[in-house]
């Protein structure tokens, strides 16, 4: 029974992620016949309607006056044109407001400060209070973090000219994709979404969401549909699904971009993910039957599942990770390897996990990037195995309807350097998500797995386990890293932050290494040598006499070696030959952090640490139970050093190195 469970569990999970991979290959494809993303002249609104401007603030003190100096700025005649602020903030976003809204109807702008008194139904209550004080068949709702261009509602009124259209979409761009790797990779993700999944979605007459702002809604369909609901934390793909199974259809309007800001903070990120996650789920269990149901083709039914189900894709893999320490208890006993037909179960996740790339690099090539440019996007895989917990934390959230809609803070960020704010210094900023810890505990468990997948000949699953360990390993230690600089700006000051950034390249780079080395250190054992210099160390520290006890060889060759290995089988028993290879893994650590240092500046240290890191040589004897590259580093650490003038870092490099290995 042990064993048929996991096979079960794997055999399932893995047609459930052939199909969405499928799937993604075939948006993909879909979208590549489709042109690259031009600027073709839109179609003109045969009327202009009375449009009203919705804008939900909650606690916005930073980007709240931007937003409404450009909804006032539109080109749209002003008796046609109101604007509403929702303003649901208890900060002093409010007095911001005020002073603005004030500013914009002394020009003569028909545009209203909306206060509720709490935040009831939060972003829906507030939509739905706004719609009650107007009387305008259509509704704009830009969120407070969107910089909508002057011409959108030009660019996008013309769509309402089919009377069976309920709502248009205009495609997200990013003020601050350049900011970081991050947002970089974030940004992606967000083209993929919009250039392949909406626009293959809309073309071909399938369910599509709007987005939750940068769009309009025809005022009727929000009421034909039942009108905006806080039963879920996503109320916009709530009620586009809604509409949609009524018979209305949806417009997406790919040329038209509206530019936001993406979270800067792996904290941040991971909140709106969790808020994404769990109101996905919730609308999925909420109108799952009504659209099986519904008279929709089979074709469209098929695509709004996965639409609605894709956040599932990370704990169906997480699912997978699970069953292999099961796997490798129940067939460890009794072979020494796995059945072939698992690792074929683990190629399937790995395909699964290639087809997103490939959707990101052609979203790219239809923005008029070439193809390269996406693919840096591999790392999306990596960020998105890290959140699998996250959202499994969300599903199981999901289950209650409703929950508290938590935001994501905005910085008015645009670009990087000296372009960007220190958002670390605002009110908004929350860090020490305490996920990172259960995220961190989840990495060194997937960790552990790969070297008994690799001595198992289990190449994909050890690669399975890999990606799964970085993602979660890389997310917790940007939560610490966010957690100790917001920690150190506040409690030391600019100065002392710009201290630990420039530390903090080394440190990643050294603690890669050691995760590497220990890595090594579980492998078996590569040479005969290590056990010699157990068997020399075990004597040294049982007899005080440093000699081959089994063939009675004098041996001083590496006495300082010796000596420490006596030391550490004293502390933790003779027989802990494991003991050593962790010691051995910590002197390769600090060889790497020597060669780090001597380098004469940050991208020679980088590659050069790098490439001794990878050095599989390295790798294996500084996880072995003898660390012999030490001496060579130690003596060409000395060299450098002199060379360099640093003549007492030189000398103690050398004595070192003598002590290490002289005779």
């Amino acid at each position: 029974m042990i064993r048929l469970l996991p096979i079960a569990i794997l055999g399932v999970t893995s047609v459930l992620l052939f199909i969405f991979g499928v799937n993604l290959l075939y948006l993909t494809i879909r979208a590549l016949r489709r042109p690259c993303i031009g600027f073709p002249d839109a179609p003109e609104p045969s009327s202009d309607a009375h449009v009203c401007v919705q804008l939900p603030v909650f606690n916005e003190r930073y980007v709240a006056e931007r937003v409404i100096d450009t909804a006032c700025e539109m080109d749209w005649p002003l008796n046609q044109l109101e604007v509403q602020v929702l303003d649901d903030s208890d900060d002093d976003t409010t007095q911001i407001v005020g002073r603005c809204v004030a500013r914009w109807q002394r020009k003569g702008v028909s545009i209203t400060h909306l206060r509720r008194g709490s935040r009831v139904g939060f972003k829906a209550g507030a939509l739905a209070y706004g719609l009650a004080r107007t009387q305008a068949p259509f509704v704009a709702i830009f969120d407070a973090d969107f910089v909508p261009p002057r011409e959108f509602l030009r660019r996008i009124m013309g769509r309402f000219d089919d009377p069976r259209i309920a709502f248009a979409q205009a495609r997200w761009g990013h003020l601050d994709e350049n900011y970081s790797l991050f947002t970089r990779l974030q940004a992606m993700a967000i083209d993929f979404h919009f250039l392949v999944e909406q626009a293959v979605r809309s073309s071909s007459g399938y369910f599509t969401n709007f987005t939750g702002t940068a769009g309009v809604w025809r005022r009727t369909a929000i009421e034909d549909s039942g009108g905006w609901s806080a039963r879920t934390l996503t109320e916009d793909l709530d009620l586009s699904y809604r509409a949609q199974m009524r018979g209305w259809k949806a417009a997406y309007v790919d040329d038209l971009v509206v530019p936001e800001e993406l979270p800067v903070s792996i904290d941040a990120y991971r909140r709106q993910q969790s808020r994404w996650a769990t109101g996905s789920f919730q609308t999925a269990f909420v109108l799952m039957g009504p659209l099986l149901r519904s008279g929709a083709r089979p074709a469209a039914k098929f695509q709004a599942v996965i639409h609605l189900l894709a956040y599932g894709v990370g704990p169906v893999m997480l699912l997978q990770l699970a069953c292999y320490p099961l796997l490798l208890v129940a067939f460890g006993g009794t072979s020494p390897r796995l059945p072939w037909y698992l690792g074929d179960a683990a190629a399937v996740a790995i395909l699964v996990g290639a087809a997103p790339w490939v959707g990101f690099i052609a979203a790219q090539t239809r923005r008029g990037r070439p193809w390269w440019a996406g693919i840096p996007s591999v790392l999306c895989q990596v960020v998105g195995a890290g959140m699998s917990l996250n959202t499994l934390i969300a599903l199981a959230r999901s289950l209650r309807p409703g929950g508290a809609f938590v935001r994501t803070p905005k910085h008015r960020i645009v670009g990087r350097g000296r372009d960007a704010v220190e958002w670390r210094e605002h009110e908004y900023v929350r860090v020490g998500d305490p996920r990172a810890l259960t995220e961190a505990g989840a990495g060194l468990a997937a960790i552990a797995l790969v070297p008994i997948a690799l001595d198992r000949g289990l190449f994909l699953i050890a690669l399975y386990s890999a990606m799964f360990a970085a993602g979660f390993l890389v997310i917790a230690s940007l939560s610490a890293v966010d957690f100790f600089e917001v920690l150190t700006l506040r409690r030391l000051g600019r100065q002392a932050l710009t201290r630990v950034r420039s530390a903090a390249p080394a440190a990643i780079l050294i603690s890669a290494a050691a995760a590497l080395l220990v890595l090594a250190a579980r492998l078996p054992e590569p040479f005969e040598d290590g056990y010699g210099h157990w068997l020399i160390a075990a004597n040294l520290a049982s007899t005080g006499h440093m000699h081959d006890p089994l063939f009675g060889m004098e041996d001083t060759w590496l006495p300082g070696y010796h000596v420490f290995a006596a030391a550490v089988l004293q502390v933790f028993g003779l027989w802990q030959l494991g003991a050593l290879k962790v010691m051995s893994a910590l002197f390769g650590g600090a060889t790497a952090a020597c060669v780090y240092a001597l380098a004469p500046n940050r991208r020679q240290a980088v590659l050069a640490t790098a490439l001794l890191v990878l050095n599989p040589v390295f790798l294996f004897t500084s996880g072995s139970a003898v660390v012999e590259p030490l001496l060579t580093a130690l003596l060409s650490g000395a060299a450098l050093a002199a060379v360099r003038g640093r003549l007492k870092l030189a000398a103690l490099l050398a004595a070192f190195a003598v002590l290490t290995s002289t005779k």
